[in-house]
């Protein structure tokens, strides 16, 4: 039986490099440091100072998932890019996922150079989902994440992080989704948006939708064809970390 489920795991927060510019690096839910640390290494072997903490209920188990809120994130996400930031001339913010999500709320709050979306989840595939989530919480903690998407993915694209998806943890990512999405008006940094039209975790109208309502004069989107949804670490990662790259060195001095 072919197994859609490889999964790729660390427990370990990225500290690399000692550069006066900064790059934050924020995961993806359910995921972890290891879908960024070839981009991490990238960037620090390219001068950067990189950070990439595990958020809240990641890196431990799939139950501790479940008792994180969104609060969380956000505030956690805040207070350690403030001590990171610290320590540099400047500073830009990378997220993959519902990191793109907390790298674009960042945006709001600091005065940083530079924001990567990459895979923004902001809508999920599955239009009935949060109607339905609080009533299927009440019989079940989790499901394995070979039992979602399997139409759309055929094995090609990989699952990182987790074997299963903390359906608590989920209503809580929706809830900081539904949040932020309030916020893109409120982004007016330079800002470069990545995502794969062959996603199959988060649809593609979702690059779309934030390129659409942030409110930055400054800002790109780049389209893949065939990566999956953890861009930084699949076929297209190398061209990948050279367009951030790209674009961290065009803004880093403006």
């Amino acid at each position: 039986m072919n197994d859609v489920i490889n999964q790729r795991f660390s427990p370990h927060q990225i500290e690399l490099g000692d550069g006066e510019v900064g790059c934050y690096l924020i995961h993806g839910f359910t995921g972890s440091t290891y879908e960024l640390q070839g981009l991490a290494e990238f960037l620090a072997a390219n001068g950067y100072r990189v950070s990439a903490p595990l958020l809240a209920g990641h890196g431990t188990t799939v139950e501790e998932c479940n008792l994180v809120h969104a609060e969380d994130w956000l505030h956690d996400t805040e207070f350690h890019f403030t001590e990171f930031s610290l320590a540099c001339k400047a500073t830009f913010v990378v997220g993959l996922s519902m990191g793109a999500s907390l790298a674009l709320h960042l945006s709001t709050l600091f005065p940083i150079a530079g924001v990567v979306a990459m895979s923004p989840a902001m809508i999920l595939n599955s239009r009935t989902l949060r109607w339905t989530l609080p009533l299927i919480t009440l019989f079940k903690s989790s499901v394995p994440k070979d039992r979602t998407n399997a139409k759309g993915n055929n094995g090609q694209h990989r699952h990182y992080g987790y074997d299963s998806y903390p359906l608590k943890g989920v209503r809580a990512m929706i809830q900081l989704n539904r949040y932020v999405r309030s916020e893109l008006p409120k982004v007016t940094t330079p800002a470069l948006i990545m995502h794969s039209r062959a996603d199959v975790t988060a649809p593609f109208k979702n690059a779309t939708m934030v390129f659409n309502q942030i409110g930055s004069e400054d800002k790109a989107l780049i389209t893949y064809r065939q990566s999956g949804h953890v861009l930084p670490d699949e076929s297209e990662k190398e061209r990948v970390w050279e367009q951030v790259l790209d674009f961290m060195n065009q803004h880093r001095s403006a």
